[in-house]
């Protein structure tokens, strides 16, 4: 069975820096600042905010977003 034209298509959606990751990072951030959270969570700020960034789909076609 063949697919149909429009899902081989690539997707011309990119994607920006905020995604939900990241955001739960820069929440984490908040609550440590304001003395709402202990300051250990600071490594889950860390990685929150690692997995958020590195979790970007770029565009194919050397098309990158800009920071």
């Amino acid at each position: 069975m063949k697919l149909p034209e429009y899902l081989n298509r690539e997707s011309s959606h990119v994607t920006n820096v905020l995604n939900t990751m990241t955001l739960t990072g820069i929440s984490l951030l908040w609550g440590i600042m304001l003395g709402l959270i202990s300051p250990w969570w600071n490594i889950a700020v860390v990685l929150t905010l690692a997995a958020g960034y590195g979790s970007e789909v770029r565009k194919r076609g050397g098309q990158h977003v800009q920071l």
